[in-house]
């Protein structure tokens, strides 16, 4: 009996552990409206939560206002000008343009090769690869 509390005392407190972990956590998918735009990460990047959606939005084609801006660039910081930039691992990211056409195949699935710096705005998005795909029901 002994046993079986220590290993349920022990699940609980994993659980728990879990829990509080999971408060932390930078979502991997977002979803945009008019028109419809998910952009997915294939991991969380090493940016903050702001960062990554900055990222996210430039690739959806918008600004935080909602209006679509193609180019969107920023200085970078003093530390990144006099020893450059801290360059994280290329991250994959995925977006899909929703019912660009009329019939199936109507998505545009698009794949990214993202490279960003850790400690300033510097990113650069490569696109890897586009084909359409079937996502959305025809209309």
């Amino acid at each position: 009996m002994k046993v079986i509390k220590t290993i349920l005392s022990f699940f609980l407190s994993c659980v728990l552990v879990l829990t509080v972990c999971a408060d932390g956590l930078i979502p991997l998918t977002y979803n945009y409206n008019n028109p419809e735009v998910t952009v997915e990460f294939s991991a969380p990047l090493e940016v903050s939560a702001e960062r990554q959606q900055a990222i996210a939005d430039k690739l959806a084609g918008r600004t935080p206002n909602g209006i679509i801006d193609p180019s969107v660039s920023s200085p970078d910081n003093i530390i990144c000008t006099l020893f450059g930039h801290d360059l994280a691992p290329q991250a994959t990211v995925t977006v899909t343009h929703h019912k660009v056409r009329q019939y199936n195949p109507r998505c545009l699935l698009e794949l990214y090769h993202v490279t960003y710096c850790k400690r300033c705005n510097y990113t650069v998005e490569e696109l890897h690869s586009s084909s359409y795909v079937i996502c959305c029901p025809e209309d």
